[in-house]
């Protein structure tokens, strides 16, 4: 499958990270949310929006290239790139972070080419609003917008949170954020659904993990289940590997159930080795295995 030109953005953290988990350390991994959700598109479909330091190795370079459309739109600044490094329990239900440093990631703002202002979709991964307000604040065009947000950033950027979310058509989030946004004690899934709502975000998806994900948008609701992998590897990046995956399937003309679907299997190929090298190697026949599976887990 192709996609027109710039038609789609994927923005985030490009980030180099260390994992520590039971199979090992791995150092010098390409992470963050724009570059697994990335990878989870098909081969120059979609087009990179970022900032690295002039530290961001050819090797990861030559990656991102590998997907993005053009490298016209990541923008390398002296300084450093973001790090991060966190270690994982043994059976990946939590991690602690080790370091974190987001050099200059939140200091030097995306720069957007003429042809990226005009683009069809754009998902706005993991990162500070203002940084997601800058980009959609370049945009042109009237794009169906995607966004994801964490903790930390409900925590000292709501304000900025909020404003971005009205502007959203889908937001994305995993069920301790979504709890956490919603400030509710002891809601169901339902209620809190009800409540992030009527923030203003058009429609939402509560990842979680293991025992699916569900979709919300005040008319309508379903739940997927998840795909079981016989080893889990690395959980690192797959809530943005199933954005990814969304984003590009709704840019290609499908409903928001096989998006849903089409995120889901790009998120289990994720897990199954570390960064992002489970995404490089599946078949096509696998993919449409896991896809038939995934379509059968839905309810509504």
């Amino acid at each position: 499958m192709t996609g027109k030109l710039h038609n789609t953005l994927i923005s985030g953290s490009i980030s180099i990270d260390k994992i520590i988990n039971k199979y090992g350390t791995y150092t010098n991994v390409l992470g963050g949310s724009a570059a697994y959700a990335l990878c989870s598109t098909p081969e120059k479909t979609c087009q990179l929006i970022g900032v690295v330091g002039n530290d961001f190795s050819e090797e990861h370079l030559d990656l991102v290239g590998r997907y993005s459309i053009s490298l016209s739109d990541l923008r390398i600044v002296d300084g450093k790139t973001f790090i991060w490094g966190g270690e994982y329990t043994s059976d990946f239900s939590s991690r602690t972070t080790l370091y974190v440093d987001p050099g200059i990631a939140e200091s030097c703002l995306p720069i957007l080419s003429e042809e990226a202002k005009k683009c069809n979709y754009v998902l706005l991964g993991n990162t500070a609003p203002t940084v997601q307000l800058s980009i959609l604040d370049q945009i042109d065009s009237n794009p169906f917008i995607m966004m994801d947000t964490f903790k930390l950033y409900i925590d000292i950027a709501l304000k900025d949170l909020k404003a971005t979310m009205r502007k959203s058509d889908l937001l994305c989030i995993n069920y301790n954020e979504a709890l956490h946004l919603s400030k509710l004690s002891d809601p169901s899934l339902d209620d809190m659904a009800k409540c992030i709502l009527d923030m203003g975000v058009k429609s939402l998806i509560i990842k979680k993990g293991e025992d699916g994900a569900s979709f919300f948008d005040g008319r309508n609701n379903f739940s997927i289940g998840a795909y079981y992998v016989d080893k889990v590897k690395d959980t690192t990046g797959a809530g943005d590997c199933f954005a990814g995956g969304l984003i590009h399937s709704l840019s290609q003309g499908s409903d928001i159930m096989d998006a849903v679907v089409d995120g889901s299997v790009m998120a289990s190929f994720c897990i199954e080795d570390i960064g992002h090298q489970g995404l490089l190697s599946f078949s096509q026949e696998e993919y449409l295995s896991r896809k038939k599976w995934l379509k059968n887990s839905l309810t509504s």
